[in-house]
């Protein structure tokens, strides 16, 4: 097998070692499905000989020499402090080497431990050379004498970040309160500014319990924001106060214990926006009520709460809906409600969506679609499924009912389409023999069907 392997063509070999390189395109927000840390991406350990393109160079000198022209095997990698310190800066150096001009896209650990690390400041000196290509940078840990440190190189300080697109700062346990502020800094102004100079800067990603609002970014030109539950809600509707040209705006909401008085937001450019409710969505809607929010343009509106009370986000939102004067199209909600009432009110609210996508943990939704004043314009439904067996709790007697009935109406439009959607993970075990018959009578009947992963994007925003 090998023989017939380093036969192939140069060019069918490039294809197969691509293939090795990880992918960053997965919801940073995702659940993890183990006790393994969410934080880390898959990319490359530099000082990890047994794995990535290392490990492809070693087979034979033909995929040797393979590996080295490809940079772009080069380009994405995570660094840490190295276990060797003899040779740590000389691998670094090789590694980015071998990466040719591309731009880089990197992870670091960027902990108090690592400026302190025999190699560290060798290191840092190295990989800032570079920073005119940086791409992508994620920061792990992050620690204020790692950001002052790096913002005292020299190279840093007269190149700037002139293609950094994207900036992630995540914690691996932001509850053990690590060294956010460190003491031992009498003045971190250098901190707070060290990506100050980055003009393509658009998304900015907190999974650390950083206050992200007190730094110094190119807040006008942000377009993406995506912050967890590590941080204060606070501290999320601060930064999007800072960023008036939002497109997208991923955020989950925990921590709410203090709830200072919050001016207008207003979002004239935001097309999509995601609340994940970590606790209490009462918090959270004590919280965004003290506010007048304002979003005209939005299209997409996902609301997260299970298993919490969903009612309260819809309490809160049907007004903002009204007058912001806003024509949804996509609609997603997860959560209990307690009764139809709130929920009528606001699918009223929300009578121009297309597409629907609701989780079996609220199907108080579903038998709401027979009043057909409800959501006229709707075309696509989505239904989520946790569990494969899920589909057997669900009425796919009164789905059907629901999808003839509007077929034969003149004063709705159709239900085309329905997407049953899987965790990413569960998506091979799911195939149209493990659906309810009647799911195959509904697509003789035209209704078309797919199944898709939960973190696939349906719906682009342009």
């Amino acid at each position: 097998m090998a023989a017939s392997i380093s036969s192939l063509p140069a060019e069918l070999l490039l294809a197969i070692f691509e293939y090795t390189i990880p992918s960053i395109g997965q919801d940073c927000l995702e659940e993890p499905e183990s006790d393994e840390d969410p934080a880390f991406h898959t990319w490359p350990d530099i000082f990890d000989m047994k794995n990535g393109p290392w490990v492809l160079g070693q087979v034979c000198s033909r995929w040797r020499s393979i590996v080295l022209s490809i940079p772009h095997l080069w380009s994405n990698f995570y660094v840490r402090p190295p276990r060797r310190e003899d040779s740590a800066v000389d691998v670094l150096q090789a590694w980015i080497d071998r990466s040719e001009s591309r731009p880089l896209r990197f992870q670091i650990t960027a902990t108090l431990g690592f400026c302190g690390h025999h190699s560290g400041s060798a290191l840092l000196n190295t990989l800032a050379g570079t920073s005119s290509r940086w791409q992508t940078v994620e920061l792990v840990d992050v620690s204020m004498k790692f950001l002052d440190t790096l913002a005292m190189q020299r190279e840093i300080q007269l190149a700037s970040f002139p293609l950094l697109k994207e900036l992630s700062l995540r914690s691996r346990d932001w509850e053990a309160e690590l060294d956010h502020h460190s003491p031992e800094l009498e003045d971190a102004s250098t901190a707070y500014e060290v990506f100050y100079h980055a003009p393509n800067l658009v998304t900015l990603i907190n999974f650390d319990a950083l206050s992200l609002s007190a730094f110094k970014f190119p807040w006008n030109q942000l377009t993406t924001y995506i912050g967890s539950d590590a941080s204060h809600a606070i501290d999320h509707l601060e930064i999007m106060l800072l960023c008036p040209n939002l497109v997208e705006c991923d955020i989950a909401f925990g921590r709410t214990h203090t709830w200072p008085a919050v001016p207008s937001l207003v979002l004239t450019r935001l097309r999509r926006w995601t609340i994940r409710i970590r606790n209490s969505s009462h918090d959270v809607q004590s919280l965004l009520s003290q506010t007048n929010i304002h979003i005209p343009n939005l299209q997409e509106l996902i609301l997260l709460a299970d298993p919490f009370s969903l009612t309260p986000m819809l309490d809160l939102f049907q007004p903002v809906l009204i007058t912001s004067e806003c024509s949804l199209k996509y609609l997603e909600l997860s959560g209990s409600t307690e009764d139809d009432l709130h929920l009528v009110r606001f699918l009223e609210t929300v009578s121009t969506i297309s597409q629907l996508r609701i989780w079996l943990n609220n199907v108080a939704v579903l038998p709401l679609l027979q009043m057909q004043e409800l959501v006229p314009m709707l075309q696509t439904l989505d239904v989520g499924l946790s569990e494969k067996a899920d589909i057997y709790a669900f009425d796919v007697a009164l789905l059907a009912a629901i999808v003839r009935s509007r077929r034969h109406s003149a004063h709705v439009h159709s239900i085309r389409r329905l997407n049953i959607v899987v965790d990413e993970l569960k998506i091979d075990m799911m195939g149209p023999r493990g659906f309810p018959p009647i799911m195959e009578v509904l697509q003789e009947e035209g209704l078309d069907i797919h199944v898709c992963k939960r973190n696939e994007r349906l719906n682009q925003i342009s």
